[in-house]
């Protein structure tokens, strides 16, 4: 499947294990154009959709529109470069889900392929089950189960 042609952004210190509190992030990939991006947690207390400049860079995207600065957790300040208004991914596992999105792009380390928000999951009309190993959302009318991948060693792959 993988070729010798096949680029990739690396995290920094990959780290395997479970988050303190024992309940590791749920990642998913999502198709963007002719590559897939890995890494995405799907974040239910995030307020925006927010992907590193690096990640953007590799996926040949560009911000369409300035937008404002946004604070995190710990009230401080991140600066944003910009935005990526109506933007459509599609789901790795399920190609004919679709999702239109705005991205806040900022300059920040690639520890994730991309945060998305608690409006996404909205948008995607999904319920994540309790014991988090997936996600049950709806394809034309069907329940499907979106399951937690693992975290991998890169972000974008061709």
């Amino acid at each position: 499947m993988f070729d010798d042609q096949l680029e990739l952004i690396f995290c920094p210190d990959v780290n395997r294990k479970p988050l303190e509190g024992g309940v590791p992030p749920f990642y998913i990939s999502l198709s963007i154009h002719d590559k897939i991006l890995h890494n995405v947690i799907l974040d239910s207390r995030a307020s925006y959709n927010l992907i590193p400049k690096s990640v953007m860079e590799k996926l040949n995207i560009d911000i369409t529109r300035p937008y404002k600065d946004l604070f995190s957790f710990d009230s401080s300040q991140v600066q944003c470069l910009g935005l990526i208004k109506d933007f459509c991914v599609t789901l790795a596992q399920y190609p004919a889900k679709s999702i239109l999105m705005d991205i806040v792009v900022a300059d920040i380390p690639p520890k994730y392929g991309m945060l998305l928000s608690r409006s996404w999951r909205a948008k995607l009309q999904g319920s994540l089950q309790l014991y988090m190993s997936y996600e049950t959302i709806f394809a034309f009318g069907q329940p499907k189960k979106l399951y937690r991948e693992t975290l991998m060693k890169y972000m974008v792959s061709s």
